[in-house]
C-alpha cells in the first residue's frame, strides 16, 4: 500500500473569497485583500433612458444648466439635485467629482469611470468594489410611482449589463418605494447578479420602512441572502422631516444630513423590531462617518434598561443587534476618534470604502492613508477592516 495522502486543511471562507476575487494588477496594498464598500456610478444619461419602457420614454429625464451654471437633471419638472431652497443640494450640481483629486464636470466624469474604473481601483489598491448610484440616490423623490419603479429598472438594467461587468464589480439594487413593486424588482436583479439593495435612510414621502407593509420586502431578501444598504444624499425635494431642512446652505446641510439621517435609521431598524424579526437581514451603514455609533448604541442600551419592558418589545439589548446584523463604513481616514471606535467594536462591524469619486471622498490614496495614518492597528484589525467584515455582510463565498 502506498503512503496515505497528506490531508490539506480547507481554506476559510475567507481565504476563499479573496483567492477568487484578489487583483493581481494592483499596484498598492498588495499584501492586503481590499474589499471598497461604496463606490459610486457617475452616470450617463443611457443609465435611465437606455432601458426604459416605451411607456415612459415621453417622461425621460433631461440634462439642463440651471440658472447658477450647475448640471443638473430634469424630471418631473424639477432639478436634481435640488438647487436652493431648504435642504439644497450642491451648488456647482452633477459636477466636482474627483476620481483622482483633480475636479472633474459631470461629463468628464461619467467618461472617466466608465473607462477608468479598473485601473482607478488598480492605484488604489481596491481588488473590488461595491457600486451604488450617485445621481440614482434621487429616485426615490419621484412622485409618480410607476415613473419610479420604471426609472429603477431601467437603471438596474444599466448596472448590470453596461456598468458592473466581471466580477469585480459587485453592485447595488435600485428599488422604488412601493414594497409590492419594491419585492418584484429584487427577485428580478438577483437574477440578473444584483449583490445587496440599497435604500436611503430617509422617510421618502412619508414612506416609514419600518412598517409591518415592508415586512416582505426584508423576507425576500433573508432568502436571497441580499444584504441592505444604507445611502443618504443631499438635496432631496420629499424627504419628510429630514434633518437638513433646516439649512439653506449645501455645506451646514449637508454636514447633517448622512450622520443624522444614517442614525435615525439605526435607531428605527433596531427599535421597532426589523432585525429581530429578521435576524439574518444583514445591514451597511454608508457615507455617514463611523464615531457617532457608539455613542448612539450606548443611549439605546441606556433606554432598554431604563424604560418598562412592554415598551421596548426587544428580546436583546439594541447594541446586541447592531453587533450580529451590522457593519458601518469609514470613508474619512482623518475622523476624529476612529481608532478608538475600531477599538470600541473589537475590530468588527466596521469595513473600508472609499466614496470613489465623490468631492469628498478619500481620493485615489484612501487605503495608503490608512496604512499610514494607523501604523499601530494590529492584523486582525486591518485584514478585519480591508475586507472580513465586508465579506460577511455582503455574504460572499469564494
Amino acid at each position: 500500500m502506498g503512503e496515505p495522502a497528506l490531508k490539506v486543511a480547507p481554506k476559510d471562507r475567507y481565504e476563499a473569497v479573496a483567492d477568487a476575487y484578489r487583483q493581481k494588477s494592483k499596484k498598492l496594498g498588495q499584501e492586503y485583500f481590499v474589499l471598497d464598500g461604496d463606490r459610486h456610478t457617475i452616470e450617463p444619461l443611457d443609465a435611465f433612458t437606455k432601458y426604459l419602457d416605451k411607456e415612459f420614454k415621453a417622461d425621460a429625464p433631461k440634462i439642463v444648466i440651471d440658472q447658477h451654471g450647475g448640471t443638473r437633471l430634469l424630471v418631473e419638472g424639477r432639478l436634481y439635485q435640488k438647487p436652493e431652497g431648504w435642504g439644497m443640494g450642491r451648488p456647482e450640481g452633477n459636477a466636482d467629482y474627483r476620481p483622482r483629486g483633480e475636479s472633474l464636470t459631470n461629463e468628464e466624469a461619467v467618461e472617466h469611470v466608465l473607462a477608468m474604473r479598473d485601473e482607478d481601483m488598480d492605484i488604489t489598491g481596491v481588488d473590488i468594489g461595491l457600486w451604488i448610484p450617485t445621481a440614482g440616490l434621487f429616485l426615490p423623490d419621484i412622485i409618480n410611482k410607476n415613473l419610479q419603479y420604471g426609472f429603477a429598472r431601467a437603471y438596474n438594467d444599466w448596472m448590470a449589463k453596461d456598468f458592473a461587468i466581471g466580477d469585480r464589480h459587485l453592485w447595488c439594487i435600485t428599488i422604488p418605494i412601493v414594497p409590492t413593486m419594491a419585492v418584484e424588482e429584487i427577485k428580478r436583479c438577483k437574477a440578473m447578479g444584483g449583490n445587496a439593495v440599497w435604500m436611503r435612510p430617509n422617510v421618502m414621502q412619508g414612506v416609514r420602512w419600518w412598517e409591518p407593509d415592508w415586512d416582505p420586502v426584508w423576507q425576500i431578501m433573508e432568502e436571497l441572502n441580499l444584504p441592505l444598504v444604507f445611502h443618504e444624499a443631499t438635496g432631496t425635494y420629499n424627504a419628510t422631516c429630514s434633518t437638513d431642512y433646516k439649512f439653506d446652505v449645501y455645506w451646514m446641510a449637508h454636514v447633517v444630513s448622512h450622520p443624522l439621517e444614517m442614525a435615525t435609521a439605526l435607531v428605527a431598524i433596531i427599535g421597532y423590531g426589523v432585525l429581530q424579526r429578521f435576524p439574518k437581514l444583514r445591514v451597511m451603514m454608508c457615507e455617514a462617518g463611523v464615531t457617532w455609533v457608539p455613542y448612539m448604541l450606548g443611549r439605546l442600551d441606556e433606554h432598554y434598561h431604563g424604560r418598562p419592558k412592554h415598551e421596548i418589545k426587544l428580546d436583546m439589548l439594541p447594541s446586541e443587534y447592531f453587533k450580529r446584523q451590522m457593519c458601518i463604513c469609514a470613508f474619512e481616514d482623518d475622523e476624529p476618534m476612529l481608532k478608538e471606535t475600531m477599538e470600541f467594536f473589537g475590530g468588527n462591524n466596521l469595513g473600508y470604502t472609499s466614496d470613489y469619486p465623490h468631492w469628498d471622498s478619500s481620493g485615489v490614496s484612501g487605503v495608503k492613508r490608512y496604512l499610514n495614518n494607523y501604523p499601530d492597528f494590529d492584523e486582525d484589525t486591518r485584514v478585519r477592516f480591508f475586507s472580513h467584515n465586508l465579506i460577511d455582510i455582503l455574504g460572499l463565498e469564494g
